[in-house]
């Protein structure tokens, strides 16, 4: 169905939710200083299909593209003609670049920075805390520079760099900075050739 004119030129399908203000729990870092956030904000032609939800403070680009059933958090800006894929968890104040392809399920961690043309696999999975604490700690996600490729079910440790033009296999288990134009696989993932 069409959406109202606030979301023009927007397809928006049954059961989704825009807007949604963050609630915390009282054990999390967060309890306490919730504040109303202003509503989400489409850019032109974006698709959102059934059940995705989309948080207040949070911009998607023109034409962005997102699945059935992913979640978006508050605070994340999501670029051009990117598309996040059915089951996507992006958590908060995640920048994502144009052109991206965030597939199936795959979680993007907090704080996490996608630049542009990235391409992240089915089931990958990023983390933004090198201790698991529950007390206060300093996160901070991975960032993927331009063109960098991460094969379904690669895991990427909190605060490292995927660099440009660098590829990712299948199955990794990311535990350093991946340099440009470097193809690493494996558990630890270690450098195999350049790309």
């Amino acid at each position: 169905m069409e959406s109202n004119s606030k979301y023009k030129n927007c397809v928006i399908q049954q059961d989704v939710i825009l807007s949604k203000q963050p609630t915390y729990s009282p054990s999390s870092h967060f309890f306490g200083q919730e504040k109303k956030l202003p509503d989400t904000v489409l850019g032109e032609k974006c698709i959102i299909c059934a059940q995705a939800v989309v948080y207040a403070g949070t911009v998607l680009g023109d034409r962005v593209f997102v699945a059935d059933g992913a979640n978006i958090r508050e605070g994340c800006e999501i670029g051009d003609d990117t598309i996040i894929g059915r089951n996507v968890t992006v958590e908060c104040n995640t920048k994502i670049g144009k052109k991206c392809k965030i597939q199936t399920a795959a979680h993007i961690t907090g704080d996490v920075i996608i630049e542009d043309n990235v391409f992240v696999g089915p089931e990958c999975t990023t983390m933004n805390d090198k201790f698991m604490r529950t007390s206060d700690i300093e996160m901070r996600g991975p960032t993927f520079k331009k063109n960098s490729r991460i094969g379904a079910n690669a895991t990427v440790l909190a605060g490292l760099t995927i660099g440009e033009n660098s590829v990712v296999g299948a199955g990794s288990v990311v535990t350093k900075d991946v340099p440009d134009g470097e193809i690493w696989v494996g558990n630890p993932a270690k450098f195999l050739k350049k790309s």
